[in-house]
């Protein structure tokens, strides 16, 4: 990202920041740095994929994005280290995401269409190499399920939990989570999420369009009204904007990691969590800059005109 580029996602992630939480935890707080303040510079940590010691070296060196923040002095490294431990909640965390749906345009009273999807992250820093000569493999990861609203690839609702394992009952609270910020018209999910309960809840419950392809089970004779549907008039035309989470999950791993750097369960799944708003804020200035550059593209040709 241009230098520019960079200013714009710290004052944006700023922003954002200042409407989630107050200034200051406690009356009681020194009042050197504020919160907001804190929180944007975790957004940089991830977006730069820097530790903690790096980001406090960026932020020395850089006066454009200390203002950008509010920064009147640099923290210490063990400052970020502690407010991330003990002040960013996993619900914080949460209203933040929905915050950052608001900065992309929408319509009133229209009804879009998302996508489910899951994807995996390493718990350590461990190079596949040594693993493959050891000839050990990971037992565990994070499982982060993801619902992406497939007009403008922006994520509206996450969940994580250990893996491997079905995400199939993380549908329910995935689903509520991103229908109190955009109304949903239809739910493109992945075959994990397969389940006759699933499909009656979104359509007869939440009014929701829901595909899902029924593999899930026994082959065989395929139980439930729903399911049944699915297997038999598939509509592949529908389900072919689902490849979209999968964009955004290869986006996500490829700008930011596929490896978290928390040691602690809570931990990581925190900074799973901050990803997924640093992803938002990053393509939120993407959608920005296109369509200002659409704007001064046609102010030039009626200028030449």
């Amino acid at each position: 990202m241009p230098r520019q580029d960079l200013t714009q996602f710290a004052r944006l992630a700023y922003q954002v920041a200042c409407r989630q939480i107050p200034p200051y935890g406690s009356k009681f707080a020194p009042k050197k740095f504020t919160q907001p303040s804190l929180l944007a510079c975790l957004c940089l940590k991830e977006y730069l994929k820097l530790d903690y010691r790096g980001l406090e070296a960026l932020l020395v060196s850089a006066g454009e994005l200390r203002a950008a923040v509010d920064l009147r002095a640099v923290p210490d490294h063990s400052m970020f280290h502690w407010f991330a431990r003990h002040k960013v909640k996993p619900t914080m965390l949460d209203r933040m995401l929905k915050t950052t749906l608001r900065l992309f345009p929408q319509r009133r009273n229209g009804r879009h269409i998302v996508a489910a999807d899951a994807t995996g992250l390493a718990r350590r820093l461990t190079s596949r190499y040594y693993l493959t000569r050891l000839r050990r493999w990971q037992a565990s990861f994070l499982m982060l399920s993801t619902v992406v609203w497939t007009k403008w690839l922006a994520i509206c609702a996450h969940a994580a939990r250990v893996g491997p394992g079905s995400q199939c009952r993380l549908l329910r609270p995935l689903v509520a989570q991103a229908q109190a910020v955009l109304p949903i018209h239809r739910l493109l999910a992945d075959p994990d999420y397969d389940s006759e309960a699933n499909h009656r809840w979104l359509r007869e419950d939440c009014q929701i369009e829901s595909i899902i392809p029924a593999t899930r089970g026994r082959p065989g004779r395929i139980r439930g009204r729903y399911r049944r549907r699915m297997q038999r008039y598939f509509p592949r035309r529908k389900y072919g904007l689902r490849w979209l989470v999968e964009t955004v999950n290869s986006v996500l791993k490829r700008k930011f990691g596929e490896a978290l750097t928390a040691r602690t369960y809570w931990q990581q799944v925190k900074q799973a969590f901050l990803r997924d708003i640093t992803y938002n804020l990053y393509r939120a200035v993407q959608v920005g800059l296109v369509f200002l550059r659409l704007l001064r593209h046609r102010v030039l040709m009626a200028l030449a005109t």
